[in-house]
C-alpha cells in the first residue's frame, strides 16, 4: 500500500498543505506496451558512454572522465556530428560529468559534477561551432544549522518560475527548495522514518542510502526526483509563483543491516531483501516521467548480467508517470542493460544498451 502526499509550495509565504491517501492508483488497469526498437548506431560509434539526453533534433552522449571530450553529439538517425566539452581542470573544461540534462527553454545543456555541488553550470551556444561552458549561479555550499538541520545541495533543478529544487546530502531531509534569489526556504520532503532501517541506524545513513536525484522537464514547468534505494519519487509542477509537489512513498527498504558501529562510523551489510526501486533515476519529458523498473537487488543484477551475456532474452520494463504521480503505462523494450532518454515531446525514446556480443547499440523506439 502506497502513501501519497501533496504539498503546495508558495515561494513568497512558503506554506505547505498536505494530506495522505491512496497511492498511484495501484488498482487501476495499467496498459503494458511491448516495443521493438531499431538500431541506429553500433558499437564503433561510441567511446565510453555513461549517459544520454535528447532534444528534438539531437542526441547527446555523456562520456566517462577517461575521454578527451566529455560530450558526443549525434543526430536523431544516430549519425555522429561532433564532440565538445574537454576533460580537464582548466577554463572551459570539467574533470568529469555525473549527468547532463537538456534545457529546451534556453537551448542549452545542464552539466553536473560532484565537485560543483551548489553550482548550476551549462553548455550554451549549441548551434555554434564552439559550445561554451558557463556557470549560471552558485548556491551556498552549506546552509549551517545544527548538524541535523544543515543543508548541502546536490544537483540543482531550476524551474521556469525561478524556484530551485535541490536533492540534499545531509540528514535534514531529501529535498529542499530555494527562492529565485537563491535563498534557502525549507525542506519539502523528509526522509522515511529511520526506524524503517532499524532503530540503531545513525542519522547520516539516511542521506547515504536515500539520496535523491532529479531533473526539470525540458520546458522547465515540471520536475521529478527519485531515490535508488528508497521507494520514494517526487513530482512537481509550476503553478504561477508556486510549485505543486506530489510524492509517492511506497514500501520500506528492508535489506540494509548494521554490521558494526563505533561512534560516528558504521559498516553495513546487505541482505537478499535489498531492493533497487529506481535504478536508472528519472528521465523526464515535458509531460511524463520515465523510470526503469527495479526489483530485489540480487535478482535484478543477476537478470541484467544474464541478458548482457546472452543467456536470456533482453527486456527492460519502464514505468511512465504523469506529473500527478499516476502511472500511465508500462513499456517493455526489447533491450537488456541500458540507459534511456526521451524526446521533449514524448515522440521517441532512445535506449543505449550494452551486451557481450554487440557491445554498445543505440536503439530508437517510436512512441
Amino acid at each position: 500500500m502506497n502513501r501519497f502526499s501533496v504539498g503546495i509550495i508558495l515561494l513568497a509565504a512558503v506554506s505547505v498543505t498536505s494530506c495522505t491517501g491512496a497511492g498511484s492508483a495501484d488498482s487501476d488497469r495499467i496498459d503494458t506496451l511491448s516495443l521493438t526498437g531499431t538500431v541506429i548506431a553500433g558499437d564503433e560509434a561510441f567511446k565510453s558512454p555513461y549517459g544520454i539526453v535528447a532534444s528534438a533534433s539531437r542526441i547527446y552522449v555523456r562520456n566517462s572522465g577517461t575521454s578527451a571530450m566529455l560530450i558526443d553529439e549525434y543526430d536523431t538517425n544516430g549519425q555522429y556530428v561532433r564532440s565538445f566539452l574537454p576533460q580537464g581542470s582548466g577554463e572551459g573544461a570539467m574533470p568529469y560529468l555525473d549527468a547532463i540534462r537538456y534545457d529546451e527553454a534556453n537551448s542549452r545543456l545542464i552539466v553536473e559534477a560532484a565537485p560543483m555541488y551548489g553550482a548550476l553550470r551549462v553548455v550554451e551556444n549549441l548551434d555554434s561551432e564552439k559550445p561554451r561552458l558557463k556557470t549560471v549561479f552558485t548556491l551556498p555550499k552549506r546552509i549551517v544549522g545544527s548538524p541535523a538541520d544543515s543543508v548541502v545541495p546536490a544537483n540543482i533543478i531550476r524551474l521556469a518560475n525561478g524556484a530551485i529544487i535541490t536533492p540534499n546530502l545531509t540528514p535534514a531531509g531529501m529535498l529542499g527548495i530555494y527562492d529565485n534569489t537563491g535563498r534557502f526556504k525549507k525542506i519539502i520532503q523528509p526522509y522515511p522514518p529511520k526506524e524503517e532501517l532499524g532503530s540503531d541506524v545513525p542519522d547520516y545513513a539516511l542521506a547515504n542510502f536515500f539520496q535523491m536525484k532529479g531533473a526539470a522537464s525540458p520546458d522547465g514547468k515540471h520536475f521529478a526526483a527519485a531515490s535508488l534505494l528508497g521507494d520514494i519519487i517526487s513530482f512537481g509542477t509550476v503553478e504561477g509563483d508556486s510549485v505543486k509537489i506530489i510524492t509517492n512513498v511506497g514500501e520500506p527498504q528492508e535489506g540494509i543491516e548494521i554490521s558494526s558501529e563505533d561512534g560516528n562510523f558504521a559498516t553495513f551489510s546487505y541482505t537478499d531483501k535489498l531492493r533497487y526501486f529506481f535504478p536508472g533515476g528519472v528521465t523526464v519529458s515535458n509531460s511524463s516521467v520515465y523510470t526503469i523498473e527495479g526489483g530485489y537487488a540480487t535478482e535484478f543484477t543477476d537478470k541484467r548480467k544474464k541478458m548482457t551475456e546472452g543467456e536470456t532474452a533482453p527486456v527492460t520494463r519502464i514505468r511512465v508517470y504523469d506529473y500527478n504521480g499516476k502511472i500511465k503505462k508500462i513499456l517493455e523494450l526489447n533491450v537488456g542493460r541500458c540507459i534511456i532518454t526521451v524526446s521533449p515531446d514524448d515522440s521517441v525514446l532512445y535506449a543505449l544498451s550494452e551486451d557481450n556480443e554487440n557491445g554498445y547499440q543505440l536503439f530508437r523506439f517510436e512512441l
